[in-house]
């Protein structure tokens, strides 16, 4: 059977719609509870993106912690704890 290119074009485009909007619309989350810093949720297209969206919020919220009980930015050991603690964090 011999399409025409217009015709070949539509049957692609539909084919391939389902499939994109379902992925699209697929996130993963990635919930960590703290005692300190509060409840972070994580999100992105995969697990791995969930994880490092939550890390990475976790991160920022202890930076600005710091900053609003000290009253200036964290040094770079801080920062460095700050970081091994995040990467370690365990989604539920």
């Amino acid at each position: 059977m011999r399409l025409s290119l217009p015709s070949a074009i539509l049957l692609f485009a539909l084919s391939g719609a389902p499939a994109l909007s379902a992925q699209a619309a697929s996130t993963s989350t990635c919930k960590v509870e703290t005692a300190d810093i509060g409840t972070i949720v994580g999100r992105g297209p995969s697990n791995e993106a969930a994880f490092e969206d939550a890390a990475t919020q976790c991160f920022e919220r202890r930076r600005q912690l710091h900053k609003a009980r000290y009253n200036r930015e964290s040094d770079t050991d801080t920062g460095e704890l700050y970081i091994d603690v995040c990467v370690n964090v365990k989604c539920s």
